[in-house]
């Protein structure tokens, strides 16, 4: 004699699934009573509620909707009028309740800006301006000016003072009077001190 394994069917253990075979009312025993159910039927009724509640939802997403429903759910909505109006809007305050026509704009007059340099950057123009140089140079030559060069000398030269005072420059002595401190200074120096 052969002998045969023996194999447990999955209906022994556990039982059938949804798609084994097809749901039954549970049969009622006598008195009315449920029979009471095994752990695996009660497991398996559990996990089917769990199913049902989870899928509670709508399914995602628009391509799942009703057609019909769709088109039910486009309502026409009220155009504004003003959008896409051709009326022109008044911009200034003048003109609102008044005609248009041969109302004109005066252009205000825009004083030129005068770009703005730094001191250093002044002084060194004036010390290089062509013009005050000439004029110098015709006063100490001997020439007499007129009053408007005159003018123009003068306002240049203050202007110079005062860009040098603001700088801290002091004038350059011509003299020589510096040369005779240092000397001074160095004769009455103590050399010893440097040892």
């Amino acid at each position: 004699m052969s002998r045969t394994k023996k194999t447990r069917r999955i209906t022994d253990i556990m039982p059938a699934r949804k798609t084994d075979k097809p749901k039954q009312p549970m049969p009622k025993l006598g008195g009315g009573k449920n029979r009471k159910l095994t752990r695996y039927e009660l497991d398996a009724q559990a996990r089917e509620e769990k199913r049902k509640r989870k899928h509670k939802g709508l399914p995602t997403g628009s391509r799942n909707a009703d057609p019909a429903e769709q088109k039910k759910a486009v309502v026409k909505e009220v155009k504004d009028p003003r959008i896409g109006s051709r009326k022109k809007v008044p911009l200034m305050v003048e003109f609102v309740n008044q005609p248009e026509k041969g109302r004109t704009i005066k252009a205000v007059p825009v004083e030129p800006i005068k770009p703005t340099l730094s001191p250093e950057q002044e002084l060194e123009q004036l010390e290089n301006n062509e013009c005050l140089n000439q004029l110098l140079d015709d006063l100490e030559a001997g020439k007499t000016l007129s009053a408007e060069d005159q003018k123009f000398m003068n306002e240049c030269l203050d202007r110079i003072d005062e860009l040098m005072t603001e700088l801290g420059i002091e004038y350059e002595d011509e003299e020589g009077d510096n040369g005779d401190a240092l000397l001074r200074q160095f004769e009455t120096m103590d050399i010893n001190k440097f040892r």
